[in-house]
């Protein structure tokens, strides 16, 4: 069931994880700085600044985990709504906000990875941010089907996302930013499940995740 990667692939999703991790890893070894230097009480702004950048790093960490690790395929004791509130915190910002329509709350194995992944995949389609909107729902008795919309000004793919989608990109080409693209492709694909894309409206783009509705 687990996909087969390039190494080069694997390089480049852990650069791509440290450097989401730089800023609020940073900011807490800021925070603690200042408040050996000057001190603070539970409720100053120095404590804050630590707690909040210490409950980022948390979730992201929580977020790459599930989304780049074996956890996010078995999904043991991973909720929907867990899946979702990682999504709200990581993929969501001042720019961006997430919609959720519809979820079916007993998604087949995998598709919690693939609505993770489908997010980020969704959120580098939005230069200038806009909306994600999330749904999901079973389609017969053996199909699984998993929507991410990316709504705002400017979204789609460019030519190095579709390339890395499409399978034609050669690891060695790929960036920190192609790599995710190309990851989740072959995660679709090693799921037994299939990607499409629509583009139809615009300034919108649609990914359509198709899985096996089953549990094992």
């Amino acid at each position: 069931m687990s996909p087969t990667i390039d190494l080069r692939v694997a390089e480049l999703l852990a650069s791509r994880l440290c450097h989401d991790m730089v800023s609020p890893v940073g900011a807490v070894k800021t925070g603690v700085e200042l408040f050996a230097e000057y001190g603070d009480d539970a409720e100053g702004e120095t404590m804050a600044l630590i707690t909040q950048s210490a409950l980022q790093a948390s979730e992201k960490l929580q977020f790459f985990r599930l989304a780049y690790g074996s956890a996010g395929t078995t999904a043991s004791g991973v909720s929907v709504a867990d899946a979702l509130a990682l999504i709200k915190s990581v993929c969501g910002n001042q720019r961006t906000a997430i919609e959720i329509d519809t979820l079916d709350d007993q998604p087949p194995l995998g598709a919690i990875k693939i609505m993770l992944n489908g997010a980020m995949l969704a959120g580098d389609c939005l230069p200038r941010g806009g909306v994600l909107r999330l749904s999901s729902e079973v389609e017969g008795a053996n199909s699984y089907a998993v929507r991410v919309t990316a709504i705002g000004e400017r979204a789609g793919l460019d030519d190095e996302l579709s390339a890395a989608l499409s399978g034609e990109t050669d690891p060695a080409d790929l960036t920190p930013r192609s790599a995710h693209a190309y990851y989740t492709s072959v995660l679709a694909r090693g799921l037994e499940g299939g990607l499409a894309i629509e583009t139809s409206r615009p300034d919108e783009i649609v990914f359509r995740f198709n899985l096996p509705n089953k549990s094992e």
